[in-house]
């Protein structure tokens, strides 16, 4: 077992927190990263990869996987960069604050 899921109690501890959305970041994108998301896609969460977080030893691989995730629209999972990802952040935490009246 090479992902996050595996012989562990993310599942339960991601759905008794009502955690619907994942972001993947770490080492190799081919193979641990890969099969954590695939294992997330499967119990039905949404997930995404941070191109420029992740990594491999062979570019090729790296390049190779990161296509097969954005495959026929992100068909387990979805690939962006890390900039996108916090500005995206700020703005939800920022909505959010103006929601509940709490200063961000």
């Amino acid at each position: 077992g090479k992902g996050a899921f595996y012989a562990t109690d993310m599942d339960t501890i991601l759905r008794m927190r009502g955690i619907e959305k994942l972001v993947f970041t770490g080492v190799t994108t081919e193979v641990c990263v890969t099969t954590s998301v695939r294992e997330a896609n499967d119990r039905g969460f949404d997930a995404v990869v941070l191109e420029d977080c992740v990594g491999s030893y062979f570019p090729e691989f790296q390049s190779s996987a990161l296509a097969m995730i954005k495959a026929q629209g992100g068909i387990f999972g979805w690939v962006g960069q890390s900039q996108q990802f916090l500005t995206a952040l700020e703005d939800a935490v920022r909505e959010r604050a103006g929601r509940t009246g709490v200063a961000s």
